[in-house]
């Protein structure tokens, strides 16, 4: 029996996209048409005020179990325990219902595929289809209905099959999910690591010197100012050596420039369904301005993956003037509304290094940034009493 544990099953916390989102939300409420042919069943006969109320009763339990089995958190108790309820108001329906129960049963077909077990499934699907055949046996049914009832015995079976291909699927798509945001958050655990070691190794010792030192040239101060005066200098040039290390260390810590921005924009675009193309062959670019593009990218995947419920979103880097354009453009629901803090701040990164942020709404969203060169960006206005300082 092939079985996916419940405890990997899909998390309630998974973000899906959009349009995953909207598909699950009216696709049980299709599946509702069938209740047609039960009632419509119902209705071309006479029936007392009790068999009205078991009838329209057992429909509204039936209706919330199953809207609860497909959309609530995917539990195989309630699986189970609506396939079981399909069976019991098909049998009290039977005699009330006699040419549209049998929708029960399609139904029941369909929930006990979303859940884990194939065997289940499969089986209870099966059991389904035997007891559509049993009412032939004691006459409710005539042999010419099996022409209609055919149909719904092999619907029923492909009911199951589908829906269980279907859970599956988003199980092993909220798995994924989950293994990409634990490879981040163990990523961005080692980094910590990693910062905190490379801080320790450079400072620690540099700092216990420095204290040594200026105890040193405290205690030499009125004894011996020659030699405090020498201690402190020795101070000041330690205290200049620790400063370019730090300088340097914090380089290395800045982020992995546009390629690798690019890289993981695709695993995110992935995850959510998103086919990515890169329009061009990256530039390369000065630091400053490859971190603002990589910044900019980064925010843009983040809206489609959260918002646009695009199919693609296209990625294009080209030179312009004596500068860049770096170009985003997805076919989601687009927009002009206002824009976020997250394109607000970008615009301001943009434009303290001299670039510029277009946004365009129409038949999705387009972002146009124009990136300086390196001669092109402003150079920074340094306070008076600062000059001459390090």
């Amino acid at each position: 029996m092939n079985r996916i544990p419940f405890a990997q099953q899909v998390p309630h916390e998974v973000r899906r996209s959009g349009r995953t989102l909207l598909f699950w939300q009216v696709f049980p409420l299709l599946w509702l048409a069938f209740l047609y042919y039960p009632v419509q069943a119902f209705l071309d006969a006479p029936h007392g005020p009790g068999a009205a109320a078991l009838f329209w009763g057992l429909n509204t339990v039936f209706v919330g179990v199953f809207l609860r089995s497909f959309w609530g958190r995917p539990d195989p108790r309630w699986s189970v325990g609506g396939w079981a309820l399909s069976v019991v108001t098909y049998a009290l329906l039977l005699p009330l219902a006699p040419g549209g129960a049998s929708a029960y049963l399609i139904y029941g077909g369909s929930m006990i595929g979303f859940q884990a077990s194939t065997g289940l499934a499969a089986w209870l699907a099966i059991l389904n289809v035997a007891l559509m055949v049993l009412p032939f046996w004691n006459g409710t049914y005539a042999p010419g209905d099996l022409a209609w009832l055919a149909p719904n015995m092999l619907f029923t079976l492909v009911a199951a099959y589908g829906n269980h291909a279907s859970f599956r699927r988003r199980v092993a798509d909220a798995q994924l999910t989950a293994a990409h945001a634990e490879q981040e958050r163990l990523a961005a655990e080692a980094e910590r690591e990693r910062i905190a070691r490379d801080l320790h190794d450079l400072l620690g010792h540099t700092l216990s010197v420095i204290v040594l030192k200026s105890e040193l040239a405290g205690k030499l101060a009125e004894r011996h100012p020659a030699r405090a005066a020498e201690e402190i200098r020795e101070v000041e040039r330690i205290s200049r050596e620790a400063l370019g290390e730090v300088r340097a260390a914090v380089s290395g810590y800045r982020g992995s420039g546009l390629s690798a921005e690019l890289a993981r924009a695709k695993v995110a675009l992935d995850a959510a369904g998103v086919r990515l193309t890169v329009g061009s062959a990256l530039c390369t670019l000065p630091p400053a301005t490859e971190a603002a593009a990589a910044m900019l990218l980064r925010e843009a995947i983040t809206n489609v993956v959260r918002h646009a419920r695009a199919r693609t979103v296209d990625v294009t880097l080209v030179p312009q003037g004596r500068g860049w354009q770096l170009t985003v453009r997805d076919d989601g629901v687009g927009g002009l509304g206002p824009e976020g803090s997250g394109l607000t701040g970008m615009r301001e990164r943009l434009r303290a290094i001299g670039g510029t942020l277009a946004r365009d709404g129409r038949g999705g969203t387009t972002l146009t940034a124009t990136l300086p060169g390196e001669d092109d960006r402003p150079a920074l206005p340094v306070p008076a009493g600062a000059r001459g300082r390090v």
